[in-house]
């Protein structure tokens, strides 16, 4: 049976490599095709917040059903989302890397977020909430951040000029610290 010491410092090795931060591959999932759904495109800060609770929602759906506590927001994890959401849409680019090569985990850590744990899910494309949920959850490795060792959430979506939609999820366990 491993230490405590043992297994803190699988924990840290895991973090420090990435494992525990992002899926090996970025989720694109293409939505739009159904003419009967509603893209969301928010134009005002209170349709922003909406569609973040809508988001967050969804999670917490999800969680429930697999047995497991709810998210709660969390403002800084919020921020690190929308900021990489809107970099995201400058670009034009679905990425796990900033434009300024920032990580997730450098993002987070920019806002102020001291963390145990943390991952991001992102998305990009013409869909609604319920579509980038399925594309996630049919995701093994987006599923298991959306079902994770998770206690907070952070919520990103911004449009592109051509009506793309990004979408940032972040996910984080506060360091008792």
């Amino acid at each position: 049976m491993p230490t405590r010491r043992r297994l803190i410092a699988i924990v840290w090795v895991l973090t420090a490599s990435g494992c525990s931060w992002m899926p090996a591959r970025p989720v694109y999932i293409r939505g739009g095709d159904d003419p009967g759904e509603r893209m969301p495109r928010p134009s005002t800060p209170e349709e922003l917040e909406a569609l973040r609770t809508q988001i967050v929602d969804a999670h917490n759906t999800f969680r429930t059903e697999a047995k497991l506590k709810r998210l709660t927001v969390n403002r800084k994890l919020t921020a690190a989302a929308q900021a990489h959401a809107e970099d995201m849409a400058a670009r034009r680019k679905m990425t796990h890397t900033g434009g300024d090569g920032s990580s997730s985990a450098e993002r987070v850590k920019a806002r102020g977020y001291r963390y145990f744990r943390a991952g991001e899910n992102v998305a990009a494309g013409r869909f609604t909430v319920e579509r980038v949920m399925k594309g996630w959850m049919n995701s093994p490795a987006h599923k298991r951040n959306i079902l994770g060792g998770y206690s907070e959430i952070g919520v990103g979506y911004a449009v592109d000029e051509a009506g793309t939609g990004y979408w940032c999820v972040t996910f984080g366990l506060p360091s008792s610290r």
